[in-house]
C-alpha cells in the first residue's frame, strides 16, 4: 500500500502503475539519472503525425491556442453588459442568463459528439465545420434584433464550439506528441480556454459601453474567419492508425540538458521511466501507401464510410463509461468545479451594476475580469507544474512506482481556496465591503477552479488513456446540463436569498463534491484493476 492507496486484490498491476526501473541515489531525487520510454513509437510513414517536422507541430499547436481562446471568450462576451443588453430588449435578468445558458447546453452536445464523429470524417473536418458555425453563429447574433433571435444564436454558436473547446486539448494533442510532450501542451491550451473566459468581460465592456453589444459578436465573427483561415492552412488531419507491433517505444535520455538526444546514443543499462502506453490501433499500410500526402493533408484519408453504420454505437461508448468510478468522479467534479465561473458571470452585473456600488458597464466588466484572471492565472500555471513536481517526488519515495493517485493530492489547495474564496465572496459582498476586496476573493476562487480542474484532467487522462477524450465530453455534456438547469435560478435566487447565503450552498455543494476525492484517492488502484479486466465499458467494440 503506497501512501494509503490500497492494492487490489488479486495483485496486479493496472493500467497507469509505472515503474521508474534501477533507480541510483534515490535517497536524492535530484541525483537520480534517468531515461525515458517514449511512447507511441513513430511509424516509417511520413504521413504520421509523430513524423512531422517542428515547425508544422507548432504551427497546429499555435492554431489550438489561438481557437481554444476564441473559443472561451463567447461564453462571457455578455457578461459586463447584461442588465444594459436586458433594458434594451426588455426582458428579465434570468432571461439574460438563459442566453448563456443555451450556449452551455449546446456546447456540451457539441463536445460529446465531435469526438465520436471524427471517428468516422476525420477530425479536420470536425474542426471546419464547427468553425463554420461559429461563424454563422456570431454572425446571426450580430444582426439580432430580438431576445429569441439572439437565444437562437447563441445556441448555434454552442453547437459549433466542441472542437476547440473540447477535442483539441484532447484527441489532437494526443495525436501529434509524444507523451513527454502532452503535459504543458495541455496544460497551455486549458489556460487559453480560462485565460479568455477573464479576459472578455474586459474587452466587452468596453465595447458595449462605447458602441454597442452588436459589435461584440461582429468582431468575434472577424476573428472566427481568421481562425477558420488558419485551421485551413495549418490543420492538416491528425488521425493516423499506426501498427508498430510490439516494440512501441524510443529510449531518450532526460538526465542531461538535451531532451532528445539520437536513439543510437542511448546507454540501455540506465534507468528509465515506463510511460503509459496506449492501445494501438491495427494499421492498413497499403491503405496509407496509396494515399498522397496533399490528399492526407486535406483529411480525404481519414474518412471511414465503411464505418459509418457505427457512429450511432459510437456516441453511445461515452455514456457507458459512467460505470467508471473515476469518470464518474471526474463528471461530478468538473461539473460543480468548472460552474462556478458561469456562477459568478449571472449575477456580477447584478451585484455590482446596483446599491450599493453602482458600478458602469465598464467597471463591472474589468472587475469580473480582472481579478479572475489572476487567480485562474496562477492556478492554472501552478497546479499543472505542482502536479508533476508531487508525482515525481513520491514515486521515488514508493520504490519507484507511479500511481496515477499521487495526481489527486493537487485537490487539497484547491479544496481549501474554494472554501476561503467561496464563503468570503458572500460574506464580503453581504457586509458591503469595497469591490476591491470582493475581487481578492474572486481571485481566490479562480485559483480553486483553474488547481481543482488541472487536477480532474490530469487524473483522468491517466486512467482512461486512449479514451480520455471520450470522458472529458462526458464531463462536458453533464457540466452543461447542470449548468444549464442552474441558469433557470441564479439571478431569481440571488435576489430572493441574497448574497451570503447564495454563495454559501454552493460552496457547501462544491466542497461535499471535492471529498469524494479521499475515496477515489483510497481505492483508485482496485477500481483501474477493475476496469481492466471488465469488458462492461464499450457498446461499439474494438475500433
Amino acid at each position: 500500500m503506497a501512501f494509503g492507496i490500497l492494492e487490489p486484490v488479486p495483485s496486479i498491476i493496472p493500467s497507469g502503475t509505472n515503474l521508474l526501473e534501477n533507480l541510483r541515489n534515490a535517497s536524492d531525487p535530484d541525483g537520480v539519472e534517468m531515461r525515458l520510454i517514449l511512447v507511441p513509437k513513430p511509424s516509417d510513414s511520413p504521413l504520421d503525425p509523430l513524423n512531422w517536422p517542428r515547425y508544422k507541430k507548432e504551427f497546429l499547436f499555435a492554431t489550438i491556442v489561438f481557437g481554444a481562446c476564441a473559443a472561451g471568450s463567447l461564453g462571457p462576451v455578455l457578461v459586463p453588459g447584461f442588465t444594459v443588453v436586458a433594458t434594451l430588449l426588455d426582458v428579465h435578468l434570468t432571461d439574460m442568463a438563459l442566453l448563456n445558458g443555451s450556449l452551455i447546453m449546446t456546447l456540451g452536445v457539441s463536445a460529446y459528439l465531435c469526438p465520436c464523429i471524427a471517428e468516422v470524417y476525420g477530425k479536420r473536418m470536425v474542426y471546419l465545420v464547427t468553425t463554420i458555425i461559429i461563424v454563422a453563429g456570431c454572425c446571426w447574433a450580430g444582426a439580432a434584433n430580438s431576445y429569441n433571435s439572439l437565444l437562437a444564436a447563441r445556441a448555434i454558436q454552442g453547437l459549433g464550439m466542441g472542437g476547440f473547446y473540447a477535442m483539441a486539448g484532447t484527441a489532437s494533442i494526443t495525436d501529434v506528441f509524444f507523451v513527454h510532450e502532452r503535459g504543458r501542451r495541455i496544460g497551455l491550451w486549458n489556460f487559453s480556454v480560462m485565460i479568455s473566459n477573464n479576459l472578455t468581460p474586459i474587452v466587452s465592456g468596453y465595447v458595449i459601453s462605447s458602441v454597442s453589444w452588436h459589435w461584440s459578436f461582429w468582431l468575434l465573427a472577424i476573428l472566427w474567419v481568421v481562425i477558420l483561415a488558419a485551421t485551413l492552412a495549418c490543420f492538416p488531419e491528425t488521425t493516423f492508425y499506426r501498427n508498430t507491433g510490439l516494440d512501441n517505444s524510443v529510449e531518450v535520455d532526460i538526465s542531461g540538458d538535451n531532451s532528445n538526444p539520437p536513439q543510437e546514443k542511448l546507454d540501455k543499462s540506465a534507468p528509465t521511466i515506463s510511460l503509459p502506453s496506449h492501445e494501438i490501433r491495427s494499421l492498413d499500410i497499403e491503405r496509407y501507401s496509396q494515399i498522397s500526402s496533399w490528399k492526407y493533408h486535406f483529411g480525404f484519408g481519414a474518412v471511414k464510410f465503411r464505418n459509418q453504420s457505427r457512429v450511432f454505437k459510437l456516441c453511445l461508448d461515452p455514456i457507458i463509461l459512467l460505470a467508471h468510478p473515476a469518470v464518474l468522479w471526474g463528471c461530478l467534479m468538473w461539473s460543480v468545479v468548472f460552474t462556478w465561473i458561469i456562477l459568478i458571470g449571472a449575477v456580477v452585473s447584478q451585484i455590482f451594476g446596483a446599491e450599493p456600488y453602482n458600478m458602469s458597464t465598464t467597471a463591472v466588466g474589468n472587475l469580473a475580469g480582472i481579478a479572475p484572471l489572476i487567480g485562474s492565472t496562477i492556478g492554472t500555471l501552478t497546479a499543472g507544474w505542482a502536479c508533476d513536481k508531487i508525482v515525481g517526488y513520491l514515486a521515488l519515495r514508493n520504490r519507484g512506482m507511479y500511481e496515477p493517485e499521487f495526481r489527486l493530492l493537487i485537490i487539497i489547495p484547491a479544496f481549501i481556496a474554494m472554501a476561503i474564496g467561496g464563503f468570503g465572496l458572500g460574506a464580503a459582498i453581504h457586509k458591503e465591503l469595497s469591490p476591491v476586496t470582493c475581487g481578492v476573493f474572486m481571485a481566490i476562487l479562480n485559483f480553486a477552479v483553474g488547481a481543482g480542474c488541472t487536477g480532474v484532467v490530469a487524473y483522468t487522462n491517466d486512467v482512461c488513456g486512449q479514451r480520455s477524450g471520450e470522458a472529458f465530453g462526458l464531463a462536458m455534456i453533464i457540466k452543461s446540463a447542470f449548468a444549464f438547469g442552474l441558469t433557470f435560478v441564479f439571478n431569481d435566487y440571488y435576489s430572493a436569498a441574497g448574497p451570503l447565503k447564495y454563495f454559501s450552498t454552493f460552496t457547501a455543494l462544491t466542497l461535499g463534491i471535492m471529498l469524494t476525492t479521499i475515496p477515489m484517492y483510497v481505492f483508485g488502484k482496485r477500481i483501474r484493476a477493475w476496469a481492466d479486466t471488465t469488458t462492461a465499458l464499450t457498446f461499439s467494440g474494438p475500433r
